[in-house]
């Protein structure tokens, strides 16, 4: 019998979604203002980074399941600013106080450095609409 190999791991995941981000954030960094596509843009960074996040929990238990605490831990810390991130974007969106965003975004940029963009390949109906649903999440949020 032959060795299952999974081509979609959380890996190949992280590294697609952190395109996704990185894209997003040259974009941004082009607009001379903050409008709603801005906000569709940065609401998508959000969910990017909860993806990020929840991959990385994922693979923490796994690493707990098979008592690799230390090293679950240790994934843990190298990725918490994914989780940080998130939180502050989406405070920030959902308060819409957009004056933050630069001083949210900054902390990011290392963490997409070594990520080339030649042209771009993340098309714009991808995250048409991520602000209105980041909104509908947050009240159901706040409802609960």
């Amino acid at each position: 019998m032959s060795r299952v190999v999974n081509v979609d791991s959380s890996a190949k995941r992280r590294s697609q979604t952190r395109r996704t981000i990185a894209e997003l954030l040259r974009r941004l960094s082009q607009k001379p203002g903050l409008d709603e596509e801005a906000r569709d843009m940065l609401a998508m960074i959000v969910f990017c980074l909860q993806d990020i996040d929840e991959g990385i929990e994922a693979s923490a238990r796994v690493w707990e399941g098979r008592n690799y605490w230390v090293k679950a831990e240790q994934l843990r810390q190298r990725w918490s600013w994914a989780r940080k991130g998130a939180a502050q974007l989406r405070d920030m969106l959902l308060q819409d106080d957009l004056r933050q965003v630069p001083a949210a975004i900054a902390p990011l940029l290392p963490y997409f450095a070594d990520i080339r963009i030649n042209r771009y390949v993340r098309r714009p109906d991808l995250w048409h609409g991520s602000h209105e649903r980041l909104l509908q999440v947050g009240d159901q949020r706040v409802k609960s």
